[in-house]
């Protein structure tokens, strides 16, 4: 999994341009999601894939003069559902992809990709962290150690979810590895920056 949190990164590569670094800022951390996030997009594909086949087994079984008699129409249709699904799959690959979380020495820049060419970019500064913490939830997300971080802020948070109503504001990302790991060192990045601020 070290592929999906990269710790040697070079902030002046113009991938990275549109975060705006402050001249001081540099990236810590970049953190893609989860591979195992994505597959049960690829099992709905998968059955989407599966479905006309089955369709024309069945049909040429049932109604195989019917059936060839509109061959035409019917290779037709399917190519047109299949053109559709590979576009499905292209547009949730992009948004699986392009979506990623860098970590820097002051804030939280969470890249949230819709689509082919719309992008939102959330960030939040490290000293309104309030606290911490990593949900992994089922045998999948156990074993192969991704879940949810949930960063508790002071402010407005950017999630839609209702998970912790109480609170004033939270930071929640699904889908990533270690959340562990990730809750500890934003944790240790929020108390260096306080501790130098108290200096």
């Amino acid at each position: 999994m070290t592929h999906l949190i990269n710790e040697e990164v070079n902030a002046n590569e113009e991938a990275f341009l549109y975060l705006n670094l402050h001249p001081d800022e540099k990236i810590l951390y970049v953190v893609r999601h989860h591979w195992a996030g994505f597959v049960g997009t690829l099992g709905i594909v998968f059955f989407m894939v599966i479905f006309p086949i089955l369709l024309v087994f069945v049909g040429n079984l049932v109604l195989k003069d019917l059936l060839t008699n509109y061959a035409q129409f019917l290779v037709v249709g399917i190519s047109g559902y299949y053109l559709f699904l590979l576009t499905f799959l292209f547009g949730a690959w992009i948004d699986y992809y392009y979506d990623i979380i860098f970590i820097t020495g002051q804030r939280l820049l969470n890249v949230n990709q819709k689509g082919l060419l719309s992008r939102e970019v959330s960030e939040l500064d490290l000293r309104q962290v309030q606290n911490v913490s990593a949900q992994t939830n089922g045998l999948l997300q156990t074993y192969f150690n991704y879940g949810i971080l949930i960063v508790e802020t002071a402010g407005e948070g950017t999630s839609d979810s209702k998970i912790k109503g109480g609170i004033q504001g939270f930071f929640s990302v699904a889908d990533l590895p270690d959340p562990n790991r990730l809750a500890r060192v934003i944790l240790e990045l929020r108390r260096k920056i306080i501790a130098e601020e108290e200096h």
